[in-house]
């Protein structure tokens, strides 16, 4: 039993082990982004191209057969009505779905004016209603402490006898200038003598010096090749760096 096992396992274990197979489909690595999945279809010995579609394309390329009780169009728009729907029986929903709208179901447009009745004359508000009614009491009219409208919030006596630390007081100081502050810069001032008398550099004045129209070449050409890149020479690193990976190279396959 033992071997057995051991046989079983050991077959099924060389079974997982196979690599797994490639399908016939499979593209490698394409050498141009212009590459087409599949080869396209080739005309033929009689030079027209034949397609040979599936049988579902077929089906789905058939037209769309008419029902057997479809009818074509009428002659004319008037035809006779046969005497069975002439006399055919009506149910009540029928008629009266066919019934006319009457006027009495429109309502016109209430009047802005209106009559009060005499029980709403007579009637006795309730004390909730009362209570309501009553204006809201503000306790200061022209008070700025407030939470919300008409809700006054006063200073406690508490606290306008209230006394501060030592620390409230010091972090109460306002923040000095830095030592080295400096208030702003007049607008007009005097130039000093060594400003004045400064001589620029040979570079300053090549910078300062506008550009003379003799520099100026109409007959430039951007794309023109100086004799001296042509004939530079790259250096060992570049070589090194314009060869491929060995990796990616790969001998083409002769059909």
């Amino acid at each position: 039993m033992a071997t057995a096992t051991e046989g079983q396992s050991g077959s099924r274990i060389e079974q997982l082990a196979k690599p797994k197979r490639v399908p016939p489909e499979f593209l490698e690595d394409r050498r141009s982004v212009y590459w087409v999945d599949y080869v396209p279809p080739r005309p033929g010995p009689n030079g027209q191209t034949e397609i040979i579609a599936t049988p579902r394309v077929q089906e789905l390329a058939r037209h769309r057969p008419p029902s057997k009780h479809w009818m074509g169009d009428r002659i004319t728009p008037m035809w006779p009505v046969s005497d069975e729907a002439k006399n055919a029986p009506t149910t009540e929903r029928i008629m009266l779905l066919s019934r006319h709208k009457t006027f009495y179901d429109h309502k016109l447009e209430r009047s802005p004016y209106m009559s009060v009745s005499d029980s709403a004359k007579r009637a006795t508000p309730s004390q909730r209603l009362e209570q309501l009614a009553v204006p809201k009491q503000r306790q200061d009219r022209f008070g700025i402490y407030e939470t919300e409208w008409g809700q006054y919030n006063p200073v406690s006596p508490a606290a306008m006898k209230a006394s501060h630390t030592e620390r409230i007081e010091s972090l109460a100081q306002s923040k000095g200038y830095h030592k080295n502050f400096q208030d702003e810069r007049s607008i007009q001032w005097t130039v000093g003598n060594s400003a004045l008398n400064a001589i620029a550099t040979l570079r300053m004045q090549q910078l300062a010096r506008p550009r003379s129209r003799t520099m100026i070449r109409d007959d430039y050409d951007p794309y023109r090749i100086s004799p001296s890149a042509k004939r530079a020479r790259c250096t060992p690193r570049i070589d090194e760096l314009c060869v491929p990976l060995p990796r990616k190279v790969r001998q083409k396959k002769v059909v």
